[in-house]
């Protein structure tokens, strides 16, 4: 990241009483401004390159560490991590920072909120891009073993295996004991390696037990992957992970009941990047489910590497991006 952009890195006390740790760089002459929510296990400079890029452009960019992770609260509490009130709070800092014109990006849980943000509070955006994951409507979690059936006969293997492994009260402990052993799974050098290690129940969980580690991908910099480590250390992950056990416990499972149908859908224009080699978040369920909701107009990049598209390919990613807000300000105007 810019050296510039670190001083402007601000917090505050949302209307909940959670403090955010944000980097805010303000918008020049009447561009619009882009929201950067990021997923797990990140930090807000997972967007380094985005920042960077668009910042220099004229471009505003707020960008969040999310709660559980860096300068932000932490709450081991998984109330706290209702969907509906990580949105509000994500309002209280655009408000803060008197944002008028934004577009959304969100990354993997990140793109949940996204989905939250087009749903209840569409009138206060330009457009919304979902980075790698979908859009989904809300409803009631099953048990994980459920899910990975209904993954079986769908997909003709497990996808979220690895929530076995999360939504245990010792993996906070065990992972935190082994950050370098998840870290390297979680950003591969090879994306097939999650085929067993992420998709697979038990793959993941005895991986980090012992300590194991693969070649982790080179668009995790040494800095990137410093600075995420002495993030995740510092913050240990019990709060990190409850945004998976959240989801698990219900908090989330009555969302729509405050969402009328009709919200369901994208009615501004949307952006959706897909990965073909996200073994979890796959191609093939994704994009339908963009193509159903997406009723403002879509456009659909595909990526043919893994989960951190923006990571991997990110010229190719800032290019489409920028130029699908182009189109975007045009339809706005």
């Amino acid at each position: 990241m810019n050296e510039s952009l670190v001083s402007k890195y601000k917090d505050i006390v949302t209307s909940r009483g959670l403090t955010y740790h944000y980097l805010s760089s303000p918008a020049v002459d009447d561009k619009p401004t882009l929201l950067f929510v990021h997923g797990f296990p990140s930090i807000s400079y997972d967007w380094y390159h985005q920042i960077n890029y668009f910042s220099e452009r004229g471009f505003g960019v707020v960008a969040p560490d999310m709660l559980g992770y860096g300068g932000t609260s932490k709450p081991t509490d998984m109330s706290f991590f209702l969907h509906t009130a990580i949105a509000q709070d994500l309002l209280d800092i655009l408000d803060a920072e008197k944002v008028q014109k934004a577009i959304a990006v969100g990354h993997d849980w990140g793109a949940r909120i996204i989905s939250v943000l087009s749903m209840k509070h569409s009138d206060r955006f330009l457009g919304f891009a979902w980075v790698v994951v979908t859009h989904q409507i809300y409803a009631p979690f099953p048990p994980v073993d459920v899910i990975l059936e209904m993954n079986i006969k769908t997909f003709g293997r497990p996808l979220l295996g690895y929530w076995k492994f999360f939504e245990q009260d010792s993996a906070p402990q065990i992972i935190e004991k082994n950050l370098e052993s998840l870290i390297s799974v979680l950003y591969p050098d090879d994306p097939d390696i999650w085929l067993t290690l992420m998709n697979q129940p038990g793959e993941i969980q005895a991986f980090v037990e012992n300590g194991k580690t693969i070649k982790r991908a080179s668009y995790l910099t040494d800095e990137h992957h410093s600075r995420l480590l002495e993030s995740l250390r510092e913050g240990g992950l019990t709060s990190a992970l409850n945004w998976y056990r959240s989801t698990l416990g219900g908090v989330n499972s009555r969302i729509m009941e405050e969402i009328p149908e009709e919200n369901q859908f994208i009615k501004k224009p949307a952006f959706f990047a897909v990965a073909r080699k996200d073994h979890v978040c796959v191609y093939d369920y994704a994009v339908p489910q963009m193509k159903k909701y997406a009723t403002g107009g879509l456009n659909v990049v595909e990526f043919q590497g893994g989960h951190w598209v923006q990571l991997e390919e990110p010229e190719t990613f800032n290019r489409e991006l920028e130029g699908w807000i182009r189109d975007t300000l045009q339809q706005n105007c």
